[in-house]
């Protein structure tokens, strides 16, 4: 078989880079034809990994974090093309929600895994298809300052982010939302909007515990406002897994959403920027291989 294997370049004893290098080395041990993939940006990467998916490689094996996960997820989607995973970011939420760990039992889904056809998140508006979860609200301005946060803070950078937000919301008015849910419109205010495809983000963070990949459709979460004690006290909750009969939340299934709100939040994909709203999800049923512990 034909693998792509991409990754950054290395840093230190830690990180994608060395998740990467071992993995092209188990792969050629095992008589594979192995392509290595090194880039100093996204873009290069994208670029280079574009290529070989256009001629026909049969894995692009992706080692590094959620950003890189999802630019995988962007080229493999609807191509002939399986998706492996191997999480070495700092949130690796979709590899948590696919049962894929960290360090050699990751290396062992390469060759031992199955595969599994899984749904994508479409935004129509930029042609890029998402695997995890889009958020518009004040979840995506706590990703947004997560991500400026030094790497070693890990997971936490997204708590703690949390907290900062959180905090302002005192000196904040409630963020106006229009969604459209399958053609039904609604006018709110929101804290949390998330359409999930997975349960996790924000490095652990159980959001749509009941989230399944291969439904069809995605999971709505909607968080409305609360005070900012109550707030401390529902994050609480969403890392323990307990919200969902939280009064201020709702989670509803859908095929597609719609989101409009203040034109100074800027969604984002998998914890990625995307782009300011408006923007629409729709979920692409069975869009995607990707290797997954059997």
């Amino acid at each position: 078989m034909r693998y792509a294997v991409a990754h950054g370049r290395r840093s230190g004893r830690r990180g994608g880079a060395v998740v990467g290098e071992q993995a092209v080395t188990r792969l050629r041990g095992a008589c594979h034809d192995v392509v290595e993939v090194v880039g100093d940006s996204l873009e290069q990467v994208r670029a280079a990994c574009a290529a070989l998916v256009a001629d026909g490689v049969d894995v692009l094996v992706v080692a590094g974090g959620d950003g890189l996960v999802s630019l995988g997820t962007d080229l493999c989607a609807g191509s002939g093309t399986t998706l492996a995973v191997l999480p070495a970011g700092t949130g690796n939420d979709n590899a948590r929600s696919l049962g894929i760990g960290p360090g050699h039992p990751a290396l062992d889904v390469l060759l031992g895994a199955r595969t599994r056809t899984v749904d994508t998140l479409h935004v129509p508006e930029l042609g890029r298809r998402v695997l995890g979860s889009v958020c518009g609200a004040l979840d995506a301005r706590i990703n947004a300052r997560a991500n400026t946060w030094p790497r070693w803070l890990g997971p936490s950078a997204y708590s703690l982010s949390a907290l900062v937000e959180i905090a302002l919301l005192r000196l904040q008015p409630p963020l106006a939302y229009q969604l459209v849910v399958d053609g039904r419109t609604e006018d709110l205010e929101a804290l949390v909007v998330v359409a999930a495809n997975m349960p996790h983000l924000g490095g652990g963070l159980p959001i749509a515990p009941a989230a399944d990949p291969e439904d069809g459709e995605l999971d709505l979460v909607v968080v409305s406002p609360v005070s900012a004690r109550e707030a401390v006290g529902l994050l609480r909750a969403i890392r323990a897994g307990r919200h969902t009969t939280h009064p201020a939340v709702r989670i509803v299934r859908a095929h597609e959403v719609h989101l409009s709100g203040p034109p100074d939040v800027v969604a984002h994909g998998d914890g990625e920027a995307l782009a300011a709203l408006p923007l629409t999800v729709r979920v692409e049923a069975a869009s995607l291989r990707v290797l997954a512990p059997s």
